[in-house]
């Protein structure tokens, strides 16, 4: 049986070499791969499992920007927490959250307003229970924080005195912060812990990633949207440090639905005729996106820092607006 003769290219030039030899090689080169995998060891995910009686301060930051062909408008949100575990049950955890700062700047629409809400929750105790990875269930002494609340705003409505429409507004969202039963209590009065719990417990391995859809709130208004999520372990090493990335879009069939359903309502609005070929003529004339994309740093099973952007695209009926929000959350021992 003859040498059969395989060529290959190294550095520009073109070598032949005999199957046996290129055997040989391949097995060297799969054994040295295989010695520097061997050599970056990956511990197993750390189970979330703060201690009891361990505080830890939670710094978040919202920055928003709204651009119109008539100029921008910006906003600066801030606010710092402290998270304290109280007890650990047998399906979780039962902690205290406590707002102690929250600051509002920019030039954004309604900014007064919206520095009177975000200061509702200051220094309200809000007592929570948990599942095992810290994801909020439900408010346990959701009364007492509604009184706390409703006194607080009691203080901060004397500044839309002589604005009605303000004072009206602020009374509208104060009722809704206030009249959620327990479990939507939860993600409205410390979402941040919900935030901070995606990245707990995932049980994944390296590079392992994971595909999800769900209702996401539609960033122009009107029923909610489907999403679609992608989720990733994209770094691990030997000391127990993770980070993980999630990837949002709206799905395909879920956003032509929507736009098909809110053309129908421009025309109606407008008094033209609803046809189906009207519709698909003022669908393709708009441009609607939403992504966003989040990172999750993760130590002793313990989420340390999340930095999330997000972007939407609307350009339509003579608007065009691009709306961008980074979002950072910050854990940290308290001292």
């Amino acid at each position: 049986m003859g040498r059969f003769d395989l060529t290959m290219v190294a550095r520009g030039r073109t070598l032949n070499m005999p199957v046996a030899a290129l055997t040989r090689a391949t097995a060297v080169i799969v054994a040295v791969m295989a010695a520097l995998g061997a050599g970056r060891a990956v511990a197993a995910e750390p189970v979330y499992d703060p201690p009891v009686g361990s505080r830890w301060v939670v710094v978040s930051e919202i920055r928003g920007e709204e651009t119109r062909p008539d100029g921008s408008t910006t906003s600066v949100v801030r606010t710092r927490a402290e998270l304290t575990v109280d007890e650990k049950t047998a399906d979780g955890f039962r902690i205290s959250w406590v707002q102690r700062g929250a600051t509002v700047e920019g030039n954004a629409r309604n900014l007064s307003l919206r520095r009177a809400y975000a200061g509702v929750l200051e220094n309200v105790v809000i007592r929570a229970s948990t599942d095992s990875a810290g994801k909020p269930l439900r408010i346990d002494n959701l009364d007492e924080a509604r009184v706390a609340m409703r006194r607080s705003a009691d203080g901060l409505a004397a500044q839309f005195a002589e604005m009605p429409s303000a004072r009206g507004l602020f009374d509208q969202l104060i009722s809704e912060l206030t009249e959620v039963d327990a479990a939507g209590a939860a993600s409205a009065y410390v979402d941040a812990l919900a935030v901070l719990a995606v990245a707990h417990n995932t049980g994944m391995k390296p590079g392992e990633f994971r595909w999800t859809s769900k209702p996401a709130e539609n960033p122009l208004g009107g029923d909610a949207l489907i999403s679609n999520e992608r989720f990733e372990l994209t770094e691990a090493d030997a000391a127990g440090r993770l980070t993980f990335v999630s990837v949002t879009s709206i799905d395909a069939a879920s956003r032509s639905d929507f736009m098909q359903s809110f053309a129908k309502s421009l025309l109606a609005a407008s008094g033209d005729s609803v046809t189906p070929a009207r519709i698909d003529l003022l669908v393709k004339s708009m441009v609607f996106s939403f992504d966003k994309r989040a990172e999750f740093e993760v130590e002793d099973g313990m989420t340390r820092k999340v930095s999330e952007k997000s972007t939407t695209v609307f350009r339509g009926m003579e608007q065009n607006l691009i709306q961008t929000e980074a979002r950072t959350i910050a854990v940290t021992r308290a001292p």
